[in-house]
């Protein structure tokens, strides 16, 4: 009778063990490419606004997805500016919120590119156009530079985004039916 109990627990417990799920280590700094899922302008954005992004790869870890592609992800405008005068572009800051894993877990992200130049910047015809004004018209020249619009960001739906995990997250992997091929 009480081996017939042990081999029971034995049972219980090779089957509890078979369904236990795998887990693996996402670690920081793994890159992420989200897509934009909607315009996005520095002329009508706001502070608050949210903004839906997908993620438009696969992520792995060695050969385990831990972020499926085209998994949903919400940002928060942090900070937006319209272009200004004197040359001065647009901005656009996002919050990323967390995008949850194939395990459920969630995963926090931070922009990979601190910031970006945006090529053609009008600065430096406002900063020219101001003081070639002075030179030629007096005082009165200064405006010129006020007349030089920057540029606005402008962000069609489709851009990529690179960012990258936050910090290291452990992910519990789905597991696979007893007997399922590993693919390996």
């Amino acid at each position: 009778m009480a081996a017939l109990r042990f081999l029971g627990t034995l049972a219980a417990f090779g089957a509890a063990a078979a369904t236990l799920a795998a887990s693996v280590l996402v670690p920081a700094g793994l890159s992420v490419r989200l897509e934009l899922d909607q315009d996005l302008s520095s002329k009508t954005a706001r502070a608050g606004d949210r903004v839906r992004l997908r993620v438009a790869d696969d992520v792995t870890v060695g050969k385990d997805v831990v972020i499926q592609k085209g998994t949903r992800v919400a940002a928060v405008v942090a900070e937006a500016r319209p272009r200004g005068r004197w040359g001065k572009n647009g901005m656009i800051r996002l919050s990323l919120l967390p995008v949850q894993s194939v395990g459920k877990a969630t995963i926090p992200l931070q922009p990979r590119q601190k910031g970006k130049e945006f090529q053609g910047s009008r600065t430096d015809q406002a900063a020219i156009a101001t003081g070639g004004g002075l030179v030629l018209l007096g005082p009165v020249g200064l405006l010129g530079g006020a007349f030089i619009p920057g540029k606005d960001v402008e962000l069609r739906k489709g851009a990529k985004l690179e960012t990258e995990v936050a910090r290291d997250t452990e992910v519990d992997l789905p597991t696979k039916p007893v007997g399922e091929d590993s693919g390996t």
